[in-house]
Parts: C-alpha cells; structure tokens; sequence
C-alpha cells in the first residue's frame, strides 16, 4: 500500500512538473537576445562601468535610456574597500577589494529573471573587472536559453 501511495506522488509530481503551466513560469525567466534593457542610476556610477562592460563582453541586448521603451531593468550595488595601509606594506598589494551584485527584471511581470554576485579580492581593475564578470554571466544566461 505505501509503495503505491509513493508511486502516486511520483506521478503527480512528474505530471506537475511536465504541465504547460510549469513551462511557462520557466519561459518567463527567459532574457531574450536583443531584449531592450534601461540600466537604473546605480552608487557610485557602477551603472556607467555597467554600460561599457556590456558592449565589451558583447551581451546581445540593446541598452535604452528610456525606462518606458525597455523590457527589462538591471539594478544593482558595488561596493569598494581600498587596500589598507598594512595590506601595502606586508603585502605589497594595492589593489582593492571590490563586490558587486545586479538584477534584472521583467518590467512587465515585475519577476527577477536573472541576478548575479562577484566578489573581487584584490582587483586589478577595481570596479570595471567586477562590471566584467557581471556582463559575462548575463551573456553566459542570454546564449544558453537560445
């Protein structure tokens, strides 16, 4: 009796997970190629390191200015923590610790459908190489659900 109540659930949780609704909720996490993104005024001007590292990396999506014309919106934070005085005289390091996350949203759903965190110990390039890895997991999400 209770392997058939298992066997049940087995096939009610296959038939949920295989119904149209389910490939819908997963059809919206979806960001696709050339997708219009507005990128929201971010501390400290990430927003601007934002904007160049994606057309360095070659993310296919188009950058609006206007947040009305978009399909979707990144936001994000960065934070900088510059190399202490004793980091450069033990270390001889001068470079800076630097984290960043962002998110993108569905502007029409309200959903998230992509978001992403780096954490930069030592940077060389402070906020531009955190910017970097951020545009190169967005390009690694766009192309794979191709």
């Amino acid at each position: 009796m209770k392997t058939a109540a298992i066997v049940v659930g087995i096939v009610l949780i296959v038939l949920i997970g295989f119904s149209p609704a389910a490939g819908q909720a997963t059809a919206g996490k979806v960001i696709p190629a050339k997708a219009k993104v507005f990128i929201a005024a971010m501390p400290d001007g990430f927003d601007l390191y934002l904007k160049d590292a994606i057309e360095k990396k070659k993310v296919p999506v188009e950058i609006v200015a206007d947040k009305d014309k978009a399909d979707f919106m990144m936001t994000g934070h960065s934070e900088t923590q510059k190399a202490s005085t004793a980091k450069k005289v033990i270390m001889w390091d001068w470079h800076s610790n630097e984290q960043a996350s962002i998110q993108v949203s569905n502007l029409t759903s309200g959903e998230v459908v992509f978001a992403y965190s780096v954490n930069k110990v030592s940077s060389a390039h402070g906020k531009k190489s955190s910017a970097e890895a951020c545009a190169k997991h967005l390009k690694e999400k766009i192309e794979s659900k191709q």
